[in-house]
Formats: C-alpha cells, structure tokens, sequence
C-alpha cells in the first residue's frame, strides 16, 4: 500500500508540474534523451517547453474541480472536497487516499486533459494495481501480468519526465515477482 501511495504521489506531482524542474529538463541534453522536453536558450533568457504530462492551470483546475465534486459512498474515501491541493500539498491525504486516487479517480480525472500516451500511461499504471490489490489471482495469468509491468514502465518512461522514476517505480516490478 505504501509503494501505491508513493507512486501516486510522484504522478501527481509530476502532472502538477512540481518535479518538473529546471535540473531534471537540463539532464535531458546530458542524457541525451527526449529531444522536445530541453531547455532551449533564446536571447531574452531560457525557454523550458511545455510538456504533455504537465497540467496548464485551467486543466488543473479542471482537475481539482472533477475531485472536489466527486460523489463517493460512505466511508469509501475521505472527504477529498475537505483537502486543500491547489498547491500540491498532498500531505493531507492518506494511505487509503491515494489507494483509491491511484485506482479509481486518476483515471476519471485525466480522461480528457493530458495527450493520449499519457493518459494511457496512467490509465495501465492503475490497472497494475487494481490486479496487484485483488483478492483474487490467477497464477497462471502472471506470466503475461509480468510482461503488461515491462510494457507499460516503458511506455511510462516514454510519455513522462525521469523524475517520476525512482526506486519506489521500479519496486513495481519486483512486486509482481
């Protein structure tokens, strides 16, 4: 549940825009890796370009509208409408919080703000879990489940800044083991 919370977490603040920063936009040009996401100089200073997996401010408060008038059963998450995100505080939410942002409201929310592979990204990233978190499991349908981790971290790595990565993304792998 923790590794669920820490992941949820970092793809919040990573559609926030919060782990969006300069250092991780200037790794790109060391590592050589997505050619649209680099800092480009220009004569007036620095341009950091816009990047699919960031919300704008009013797909933000899109996004922060859907959350604050979602209509829940009792007792199946905590007031959300109560929370305060609109400078990413996340800090106020629990384990079971992020368990059902992770599993059930992300995908609801993004469904029509971010690019497609993104949201795709998220909408798999969610569907680990749901099968990580069943009751229920067939053993045999875990040899697949395996290769679906493989292929959707890449597709995630591919679609998302590498600050999302960290040793709580590649646990995810280890946990279907």
């Amino acid at each position: 549940m923790h590794c669920e919370k820490n992941l949820c977490e970092n793809v919040l603040k990573t559609i926030f825009g919060i782990k969006d920063a300069l250092i991780v936009r200037k790794d790109f040009k060391e590592c050589d890796i997505c050619p649209h996401l680099r800092l480009q100089d220009d004569t007036g200073g620095i341009i950091k370009p816009l990047a699919s997996h960031v919300l704008l401010d009013e797909e933000r408060n899109i996004f922060l509208q859907v959350i604050l008038n979602l209509k829940t059963p009792s007792h199946y998450v905590s007031l959300l409408r109560k929370k305060n995100y609109k400078d990413g505080d996340l800090k106020s939410m629990k384990s079971h919080d992020f368990h059902v942002m992770m599993q059930d409201i992300l995908p609801l929310c993004l469904q029509h703000l971010v690019a497609k592979g993104c949201r795709m990204a998220i909408m798999c990233f969610s569907h680990v879990f749901k099968k990580l978190c069943a009751k229920i499991m067939d053993p045999r349908a875990m040899g697949d489940f395996k290769n679906d981790v493989a292929i959707f971290l890449v597709l995630l790595e591919k679609e998302s800044s590498s600050s999302l990565f960290d040793i709580m993304t590649h646990l995810l792998v280890h946990l279907v083991e």
